[in-house]
């Protein structure tokens, strides 16, 4: 099944709070928002906006530019791993 873009923007979330080694607790905190944002976010249980999510991400020190192109290589690459390879 192919993810939506909602789900791969939680998805990097929760990979970065991960790679940071970083409770949910911890980022909301620094980005200066609820911890229940943090849990929605990451979980995908709400409308993201964009301001909100710039906060968040900033904790890691990335621009909004910056997030999305990691997101759109992750694409980028969970799509050409799923491209069949030609038979000769």
């Amino acid at each position: 099944m192919k993810e939506t873009f909602k789900e791969l923007v939680s998805s990097e979330l929760r990979g970065l709070r991960a790679k940071y080694n970083y409770k949910q607790k911890e980022v909301a905190e620094k980005a200066d928002v609820d911890i229940m944002t943090i849990v929605r976010y990451e979980n995908n249980s709400t409308s993201m906006q964009l301001d909100m999510l710039e906060k968040i991400i900033s904790v890691y020190g990335l621009s909004l530019a910056n997030f999305f192109n990691i997101i759109s290589a992750n694409m980028q690459k969970k799509k050409e791993s799923q491209v069949p390879e030609k038979e000769e």
